[in-house]
């Protein structure tokens, strides 16, 4: 197999979840479509999408480089009773 790289991503979406692999044929190629998934979904860029990961895989399957996102739920306050 000629060298390739696979783009791995999955995302969460109003409970969700979509998924997918892209073939590129350059490193470069899959670290801008890393990077421009991570820009469009993770860090509340899109307020439904609560979870997003991304990873990189030469053609052997070794990962190059990946991400995991997930938005942090704040906790409730705990209520104090008075006593």
């Amino acid at each position: 197999m000629d060298e390739k790289y696979f783009l791995v991503r999955v995302k969460r979406t109003n409970g969700t979840v979509d998924k997918g692999v892209e073939v590129k044929d350059n490193l470069d190629a899959a670290y801008q479509s890393y990077y421009a998934y991570l820009g469009a979904y993770s860090h509340n860029k899109d307020a439904n999408t609560d979870y997003v990961l991304v990873e990189i895989l030469n053609h052997k399957g070794l990962g190059i480089e990946g991400k995991m996102w997930e938005r942090k739920i704040k906790p409730e306050p705990e209520t104090v009773v008075a006593e």
